[in-house]
């Protein structure tokens, strides 16, 4: 049996990062070869590792509150007696408390703790990868080898985020929940999800292609759906385009819902890590739509299992000058092809569930948690 502590601020699913917390929560505490310890600041209820019975969860743990600094050393001591494995999975601060019950146990970090302030690259350092911990995980393999290159490290592990396949599932379709957000039953439904407070997300690309979209699209009614936080200037230009609707921030079983119910998904981003919106489309079973960078090529296998799009300058990680012209005519391709979008959804579905579910997820964490404890050489462990 193994035992691991998780350490987090926080495990509710509201960000990306965290979203991974929870999916990691809920990959081991389905494994019965681990015995898990929580000690987080709050916990969501309703997630399958607070329901399970099988997670010692311990909460009053705070690390971004000053004040609380030896209330929290001494909850991460009583938390850490017994444990083989340490695993911090995001949080730089949560990371640099794990520090002090690090002696005589392994520690393992990422795929989401943040740099030290003192770094200017987008990559942890020696110090983070090859003093402060045992094992560092990316998610990606365009991080994987980012990092491997800045760091010249064989301490860093690849291992991809899992998805609750259950929650995520085509079974969740449901026609009729559009009427509740005004939107007609009988269009074909292109959903983005995401927000536009970083212009890496490609918000305005897309609204310039539905644009050009709407200039030219002669057949099915179409309905853009927009699901997020937007922004004034954004919620502007899609109130000009009769065909937008903009539903506001999503998450759990509504967001699930709404993905399941949509016909294709569109993530144009300059630049994704190992995007959650992407995975969660695949496993809704939608043909999905999106930029051929970072981790989404890990994802999604060219006209297979989605369609990539070279709108990216790499070398900049920006958009190229007609990125909304070749967004558009992707768009209206899958509009047109009924077949083709069942197609690539079924084949989405089957890629998560045989490579990114939460199952798999497991399996890969504890793979590298007992290489820690029985120092077992290098791997990639995909």
């Amino acid at each position: 049996m193994l035992n691991v502590l998780v350490v987090v601020d926080h495990a509710v699913g509201i960000s990306g990062p965290h979203r991974n917390v929870v999916g990691s929560l809920n990959a081991l505490a389905a494994r019965d070869d681990v015995s898990l310890r929580l000690l987080c600041g709050r916990i969501d209820e309703c997630e399958p590792y607070a329901k399970s019975g099988r997670v010692d969860i311990r909460t009053g743990f705070h690390p971004h509150r000053p004040s609380a600094f030896w209330n929290n050393i001494r909850k991460l001591r009583e938390s850490a007696k017994g444990v083989d494995v340490i695993y911090c999975p995001a949080g730089l601060k949560t990371f640099l408390y794990t520090q002090a019950i690090r002696a005589g146990r392994r520690l393992v970090a990422g795929p989401n703790v943040t740099p030290l302030p003192i770094r200017r690259a987008d990559s942890p350092g020696r110090i983070e990868v090859g003093l402060l911990c045992d094992r560092w995980l990316e998610a990606s393999l365009a991080r994987f080898h980012h990092v491997v290159r800045y760091t010249g490290s064989r301490k860093i592990r690849l291992v991809p985020h899992g998805l609750d396949t259950n929650r995520f599932s085509p079974n969740r379709r449901d026609p009729g929940v559009w009427l509740k957000y005004g939107i007609r039953e009988d269009s074909v439904k292109v959903l983005f999800v995401g927000k536009d407070t970083k212009r890496l997300k490609g918000v305005q690309e897309l609204l310039e292609a539905i644009e050009i979209f709407n200039r030219f699209h002669v057949g099915p009614a179409v309905d853009f759906v927009l699901v997020g936080k937007m922004s004034e200037v954004t919620r502007q230009r899609a109130a000009q385009q009769r065909n937008v609707r903009l539903l506001g921030f999503l998450i759990g079983d509504d967001l699930a819902t709404v993905q399941a119910s949509a016909d294709i998904s569109v993530t144009p981003s300059s630049w994704e890590n190992f995007p959650f919106v992407v995975l969660e489309a695949m496993a809704s079973g939608l043909a999905v739509i999106a930029s051929n960078t970072g981790g989404i090529r890990d994802q999604i296998v060219d006209g297979v299992s989605g369609v990539l799009l070279d709108i990216v300058d790499r070398g900049v990680k920006a958009h190229r000058p007609d990125a909304a012209k070749t967004i558009a005519l992707a768009i209206r391709a899958l509009v047109d092809d009924p077949e083709q979008r069942k197609r690539l959804g079924m084949n989405a579905r089957r890629r998560v569930e045989e490579c990114f579910s939460e199952r798999a997820l497991g399996e890969r964490l504890v793979a590298v948690f007992r290489e820690c404890c029985t120092g077992g050489g290098p791997g990639r462990c995909y």
